[in-house]
C-alpha cells in the first residue's frame, strides 16, 4: 500500500468542507487535481470514503472509521518532524540524482530542507538513471532522487512523490517562425539509453518524428539547453529548467509539437527498521510536502 501524507491531508480538509471546490483552494491545487488525490487515497485504500451523491458531501461508514486513522497518523509525522527539528544530531545524507535532476531539482531540495531542518546536510552524488539505481540498491546512497520507476516500486522501495514536471518543445524565439513551418526540424534529442530518451520517444507519434531532424544527442538536458540557445535546433526541455529563458522571450514554445506532461519526480530509500533512519525520513518528507518544483 502506498499512501501519500498529502492525500491524508486532503480528506480532511474535505471531510471538514464537505466541498470539492473549497477544499482545493484550501489545499492551493486544482479541483480535478484534487479531486485524482482524494480517489488515489480511496483506490490505495480499496473502498470509497466520500459519499458524491449527498449535498453537501458527506462521509461513508469507511470514511468516518478511517478519519481517525488519518488523524493520528500526521499527527504522529508531526511529532517526528518538530523530534527531527529539535535533535542536535547532525545527519549528512548521501542523495543520488541524475545531471538533470541534479541541477534543475536538487538545489530547491537542499533550500527547503536548510531551512526547516539545519542538521541535515546532503552529499549529492551524480550518474545516470541507472547507475543510481544501482547506488540505491547497493546501499550506496541514501535516497534516490529520480523520475517515476515501476521497477523500483514492485521491489517495495518507500517513495515520496515531490511533484511532476513537464518537457516542453522548444526553441530559440528568433527561429520559431521559421521552424514552426518547416518540413523538417532540426532536433536535439537525450540519449536513447536515459530515462528521458525512452520517454520521448515514446511520446512522440510517427508524424511528428517525421518532422525531426536529429543532428545531436546528449545524456544531460542542460546540455541540450546550451545548444538551444545556440540555435542549433529544438528540444524538449524540462519546464523548471527553462522558466527564465522563457518569461525573457529567448526561448518559445513551438506550435504543433506537444508538451510531454506528468512525470513524476520522487524521493526513494530501502526500506529501513533503523528508528534514526525513519525519523530522519518522516522528517525529510513532512519538511517538502508543500514543496514545489516549478
Amino acid at each position: 500500500m502506498n499512501i501519500e501524507t498529502k492525500w491524508l491531508q486532503d480528506f480532511l480538509i474535505l471531510s471538514e468542507t464537505k466541498n470539492f471546490s473549497l477544499a482545493a483552494q484550501l489545499r492551493f491545487v486544482t479541483q480535478p487535481a484534487f479531486s485524482r488525490r482524494i480517489q488515489a487515497l480511496e483506490k490505495s485504500l480499496g473502498c470509497k470514503l466520500i459519499d458524491r451523491r449527498t449535498n453537501p458531501l458527506s462521509l461513508t461508514k469507511e470514511g468516518i472509521a478511517f478519519q481517525p486513522t488519518a488523524q493520528s497518523v500526521l499527527h504522529l509525522l508531526n511529532n517526528s518532524a518538530e523530534k527531527l527539528r529539535a535533535t542536535s544530531y547532525a545527519q549528512e545524507l548521501k542523495i543520488a540524482a541524475t545531471h538533470t535532476l541534479a541541477l534543475g531539482v536538487f538545489p530547491k531540495i537542499l533550500k527547503t530542507l536548510k531551512r526547516q531542518l539545519p542538521n541535515v546536510s546532503a552529499e549529492l552524488q551524480i550518474a545516470d538513471a541507472d547507475d543510481c539505481t544501482k547506488l540505491l540498491k547497493s546501499n550506496n546512497c541514501d535516497y534516490l532522487l529520480a523520475f517515476h520507476d515501476e521497477e523500483l516500486l514492485s521491489e517495495g522501495y518507500e517513495r515520496f512523490e515531490l511533484g511532476a514536471v513537464k518537457l516542453l518543445p522548444v526553441a530559440l524565439s528568433s527561429q520559431i517562425n521559421t521552424w514552426q513551418t518547416a518540413t523538417k526540424v532540426p532536433y536535439l534529442a537525450y540519449q536513447a539509453s536515459i530515462f528521458l530518451g525512452r520517454t520521448v520517444d515514446n511520446a512522440l507519434d510517427q508524424q511528428t518524428k517525421s518532422r525531426l531532424d536529429k543532428v545531436a544527442s546528449s545524456s544531460m538536458a542542460d546540455s541540450l539547453k546550451t545548444m538551444v540557445m545556440q540555435g542549433l535546433g529544438m528540444a524538449w526541455l524540462p519546464e523548471f529548467a527553462i522558466e527564465k529563458e522563457l518569461q525573457d522571450e529567448k526561448l518559445s514554445i513551438i506550435t504543433g509539437f506537444d508538451a510531454i506532461n506528468n512525470l513524476s519526480v520522487s524521493l526513494y530509500r530501502i526500506p529501513s527498521s533503523d528508528h534514526t533512519k525513519s525519523i530522519y525520513w518522516q522528517g525529510i518528507t513532512q519538511a517538502l510536502e508543500n514543496d514545489d518544483l516549478n
